[in-house]
């Protein structure tokens, strides 16, 4: 993670200016370079991501238990990056409802039936989320060293029944899954700080 809060103030400045939109036309944007304090230039890129927030009629929720920083071992709504494969985005929801199945086990029929809306507008200011890649990030021209930053927007899905009576198994970057009272849930359990927000969003329909 980036730690300089000069620069990723500037980072996060150029995201919150910038007009890609709720549902951005590349999976990445280039955002230019920042200098480092040592004189050196480095890129940054702004990648696009989306999140769920599996709700049911009792006031849970379903959450993963990372098991990549940033946040390893905590919780965080499933979610991901978006995908782009010869020139074509999936779309915000697309990329949410793929990311639920591949985390949680949900069952696809299970979200054919669900309710599912947009949480607010897409999400550019995140000082929190400002990375040094470890690797040069497949799919991307985001190379080892280089900055990058993440927006993501939300989407409500409102299933019906019991979350606990349903069969959830944790897979791709999940350690686990497991429902909670969404009126029990605190900040610091959380991975991503505004995960939490968007839950109490989404709760309130």
């Amino acid at each position: 993670m980036l730690v300089d809060p000069a620069l990723k103030a500037e980072i996060v400045a150029r995201c919150v200016a910038g007009t890609f939109g709720d549902e951005p036309s590349h999976a990445v944007h280039a955002l230019g370079s920042v200098t480092l304090p040592d004189g050196t230039q480095r890129r940054v890129h702004l990648r696009h991501a989306a999140d769920a927030v599996l709700l049911d009629d009792h006031g849970q929720v379903a959450l993963i238990t990372r098991i990549h920083n940033p946040g390893r071992g905590k919780l965080a709504v499933p979610g991901g990056f978006i995908d782009e494969v010869d020139g074509k985005v999936e779309t915000s929801r697309t990329a949410a409802l793929r990311e639920a199945v591949e985390e949680t086990g949900i069952s696809p029929d299970a979200l054919a039936q669900a309710e599912v809306s947009q949480i607010g507008h897409r999400i550019f200011d995140r000082p929190f989320d400002v990375r040094c890649a470890w690797n040069n990030l497949p799919g991307t021209d985001i190379r080892i060293g280089e900055f990058f930053t993440v927006s993501t927007l939300g989407f409500r899905v409102k299933l019906h029944g019991n979350l606990r009576e349903m069969h959830l198994h944790a897979g791709d970057d999940a350690g686990a899954v497991q429902v909670f009272e969404i009126a029990a849930l605190r900040r610091e359990q959380f991975a991503v700080p505004d995960h939490l927000d968007m839950i109490l969003a989404a709760a309130r329909g």
